[in-house]
């Protein structure tokens, strides 16, 4: 998958992404242009921090000067409720419609969907690409790992959701943990043709997760050029020195 000449593709050096999480209008748009500024690629529009994320209108003002900032660069929209960790206290039937409207914007390349969050997501996931959307369908669980088949079960059952890209997030507990994640996220990548995948593994005992998927199949990692949206972020410039390293001297060697 190509986005604005960026690939997202397992196999392939990941696309970093970078969080912008003001909490106004101006906050968001002077974030949004700093960070672009200093040469992200891809950023992340956690909406959900935004004081008025209630109130579609707003965010379609601001989601229209996000669209003139990110002609060349990804913009992800995320809409992040608190039962993932996220600040939006939402119901399950206006997060459905909320998913809709942002589709119908027209400006996010990729918007994010809480895959578990919805009842029937399969069918949110066919409208929002229907109107010309590409999805990101996303799980986080901020206090463990779960199993590696439940992990599994996780990815095939976005995968089947009709998600364009997968991800997922977990916090280990142990160095295992972490393995399992990489392990699961390989097997996927290798399995499932045409559905790519993000995974990681948070906090500092996941970071070696954020920094090789290039080798076990994600095409998208975090990093930070200031505030970090969740634990284990790394800074942008230490990231990509670290991507490009990979990329040179193993992958491609």
């Amino acid at each position: 998958m190509i986005i604005k000449g960026k690939t997202f593709e397992s196999g392939k050096k990941p696309v970093v992404c970078i969080p912008v999480m003001g909490r106004n209008e101006q906050e968001v748009l002077s974030e949004a242009k700093r960070v672009i500024d200093q040469g992200a690629s891809m950023i992340e529009w956690r909406i959900d921090y935004l004081e008025k994320f209630a109130d579609i209108d707003v965010v379609n003002h601001v989601m229209d000067g996000l669209g003139e900032l990110t002609k060349d660069v990804v913009l992800l929209a995320t809409l992040r409720t608190k039962m993932q960790g996220g600040e939006a206290d939402i119901s399950e039937s206006t997060l459905k419609d909320y998913y809709i409207e942002l589709a119908r914007m027209q400006v996010a390349d990729i918007i994010d969907v809480e895959f578990f969050e919805l009842e029937k997501p399969e069918k949110v996931v066919s409208k929002m690409q229907e109107i010309g959307a590409v999805v990101i369908t996303s799980h986080h669980d901020f206090d463990e790992t779960p199993q590696k088949p439940t992990m599994e079960m996780i990815f095939e059952d976005m995968a089947k959701g009709g998600a364009d890209i997968v991800k997922l997030a977990v916090m280990p507990q142990s160095l295992q943990d972490v393995l399992d994640l990489l392990q699961v996220t390989y097997d996927f990548s290798t399995e499932y043709d045409g559905i790519e995948v993000a995974s990681m593994s948070m906090g500092k005992m996941g970071v070696i997760s954020r920094l090789c998927g290039e080798v076990f199949g994600s095409c998208i990692t975090f990093g930070t050029m200031g505030d970090a949206s969740a634990p284990g972020q790394i800074n942008e410039a230490e990231l990509s020195q670290i991507l490009n390293i990979v990329h040179n001297n193993f992958i491609n060697s």
